[in-house]
């Protein structure tokens, strides 16, 4: 029997939950590997864009960029410079994210793989089937890595919202409206608030990496797992090698 059969044989036999998990694993590492990785790819195009933006936005005098009026190329430029700033990093965040899932879904599918393979031997051999009880790794590392992902995606979106929220803030002249806001206007609550999102979004971003980096090193502990009761059950089954 090919290690794929026994692998599906292996996956019909979990309970609900697993195999829901197993299936998912085996049909969706490669296309979070392709969306991660052209994600990141366009984030980076966005990027070059935007610094041509900038670079033309700072060829104009200091005293001419603030005395720009909403409506003006100059503050046009700014708009889209600032709402890009908003929403890039939550766009690679998220990108990385789904590299980051791909890598545990195939970590996943080896698993799988070396449990169907370890069953399927010992049943060649005409031995008792024994297998591995599920580790507290292999319990955790799934929705460690979904939990990180949905930070993530939750980091993104906020990301567009501020990106739209900024675009209003800075559709104004700096020298005559923006600069010239008095305490308690709705400029300054803008402001604030940009800046207080931006204060805290981006730790959120890195606790979703770490949630999914754990994630990731759960399933490498939960291999390690499977090859050291592999090897032990081996042993127990060659004749003079038992311990």
């Amino acid at each position: 029997m090919s290690t794929i059969s026994l692998e599906q044989e292996f996956v019909r036999m979990l309970p609900p939950y697993d195999r829901l998990l197993a299936r998912m694993a085996r049909g969706m590492w490669a296309l979070s590997i392709l969306m991660g990785l052209t994600i990141v790819i366009a984030a980076f195009f966005t990027g070059l864009s935007n610094s041509g933006l900038v670079a033309q936005y700072f060829s104009n005098p200091k005293a001419v960029r603030e005395a720009a009026a909403a409506g003006s190329a100059i503050v046009d430029q700014k708009v889209v410079i600032e709402s890009v700033f908003a929403w890039l990093p939550g766009f690679k965040f998220f990108g990385m994210g789904l590299l980051f899932s791909g890598i545990t879904f195939v970590l996943a599918n080896i698993i799988n793989a070396l449990r169907a393979a370890g069953g399927g031997l010992q049943k060649a051999l005409g031995v008792e089937v024994k297998a591995l009880a599920k580790p507290l790794t292999a319990k955790l590392f799934p929705p460690l890595m979904m939990m990180g992902l949905m930070i993530l995606i939750a980091t993104f979106v906020i990301g567009l919202w501020l990106a739209g929220f900024s675009a209003g803030y800075w559709n104004h002249s700096i020298a005559t409206e923006l600069d010239a806001a008095q305490v308690g206007s709705p400029l300054l609550a803008q402001i604030a608030t940009i800046q207080s999102v931006k204060a805290w979004l981006e730790p959120v971003k890195f606790v979703g990496i770490a949630f999914l980096l754990t994630g990731i090193s759960l399933a490498l502990a939960t291999i390690r797992k499977i090859l050291q009761f592999q090897a032990g059950r081996i042993l127990d089954i060659v004749p003079g090698t038992g311990r």
